[in-house]
């Protein structure tokens, strides 16, 4: 997946890091070369210093091939602004981080954005949880219970709970479908884009599940 992360601060830097440790391909764009050049070399990433009000600027350095937007920028109008654009060229994926509750009400209103975040302690993993489709209670020991998003993790849609609990080895305990009704995990039923499973794994293999 091919992420572009506009705005390096704190929260985006943790980010940032996940989500070059799960192996997907991020790129860092800001106004500041300082932040651009420590996260690049920290990081060994592509970084891009740019100037927001000029598309073709953001567009030379790939900014519509992206998969999905993260809008982090300090200025909330930067994040309008560009939310707009990215709506525009079709990105699939927005989200956009915002200290405003006014302005994420504004965005989500607009369907200007996928994901709208109010900034708070637990940002880089919600941020984190919202791109990989999973959100993960940790239990006492090597296990956690998981909630699966298969409208993110697209790669589920098709396969047989059987297929699933095979290949990663973990323990499907219930379905729900995208209207909300409850189904039994059989291992003969076909998972549909917008099913969310409840899981119970082994904290290693949650990693690879999202890939």
């Amino acid at each position: 997946m091919k992420i572009v992360v506009v705005g390096v601060n704190e929260h985006t830097m943790e980010f940032v890091r996940e989500m070059v440790r799960l192996g997907h391909e991020v790129m860092i764009f800001d106004d500041r070369r300082e932040l651009v050049e420590r996260l690049e070399a920290e990081l060994d990433i592509a970084g891009a210093v740019v100037d927001f009000l000029n598309l073709d600027d953001l567009e030379s350095f790939g900014f519509s091939r992206a998969d999905v937007v993260v809008l982090a920028h300090r200025n909330d109008a930067v994040n309008v602004m560009l939310s707009t654009y990215a709506k525009s060229v079709g990105i699939p994926r927005t989200v956009v981080l915002t200290n405003d509750s006014r302005i994420a009400n504004i965005v989500m209103r607009l369907g200007l954005a996928s994901d709208v975040v109010v900034v708070g302690d637990t940002l880089s993993k919600v941020l984190t949880s919202l791109l990989r489709g999973i959100s993960v209670i940790d239990l006492p020991g090597e296990n956690s219970i998981a909630i699966i998003n298969s409208k993110i993790l697209r790669h589920l849609a098709g396969a047989t709970i059987g297929d699933i609990k095979d290949k990663w080895k973990i323990q499907v305990m219930l379905v729900v479908s995208e209207d909300g009704e409850l189904r039994e995990p059989f291992d003969d039923y076909v998972v549909k884009e917008g099913d969310v499973l409840i899981i119970l794994a082994e904290k290693t293999k949650l990693d690879k599940l999202s890939m």
